[in-house]
C-alpha cells in the first residue's frame, strides 16, 4: 500500500510542476493559482486518506520529527524562491523579484513563531 501511495504521491507532484511551470510561463496568473490550491487540496486529502488507513503513534518524538520535516521543506523551499528572485533581479525583473520577497517573508515569519512556540512546549 505504501509504494502504491508513494507513485500517486509522485506523479500528482510531476503534474503540479508541470502545470505550474505551463501556467507561469504562458503568463496565466489565475490558472497559476488554481493549479497551485487545487494540488495543495488533492495532496492533503491523499495524506488523509493514508493517515485514515495507517495508524498513528502520536508522541513527543514524532511531533519533533514532523516539524524537523517541515523546517527541512521549508529551508528547500526559501533556497528555490531565493534563487528565483536572484535570476528574476539579474534579468531586470523587479517588480517580480520584489513579489517574491513576499512568500519568504511569511514563511520566515511563521518559522520563528513554531521555533518559539516548540521551544516552550518541548
Amino acid at each position: 500500500m505504501k509504494s502504491s501511495y508513494e507513485g500517486l504521491l509522485a506523479g500528482l507532484i510531476a503534474m503540479i510542476v508541470i502545470g505550474l511551470a505551463y501556467s507561469t510561463k504562458s503568463g496565466r496568473a489565475s490558472l497559476a493559482v488554481g493549479i497551485f490550491l487545487l494540488s495543495v487540496l488533492l495532496v492533503y486529502a491523499l495524506n488523509r486518506y493514508y493517515n485514515s488507513r495507517v495508524g498513528r503513534i502520536e508522541d513527543e518524538r514524532t511531533e519533533l520529527i514532523s516539524v524537523k520535516s517541515t523546517r527541512n521543506a521549508f529551508a528547500v523551499v526559501s533556497i528555490v524562491l531565493f534563487a528565483e528572485y536572484l535570476w528574476e533581479y539579474s534579468n531586470g525583473n523587479t517588480e517580480t523579484a520584489t513579489k517574491l520577497l513576499i512568500p519568504l517573508a511569511l514563511g520566515v515569519v511563521a518559522l520563528v513563531v513554531s521555533q518559539y512556540h516548540y521551544e516552550r512546549v518541548m
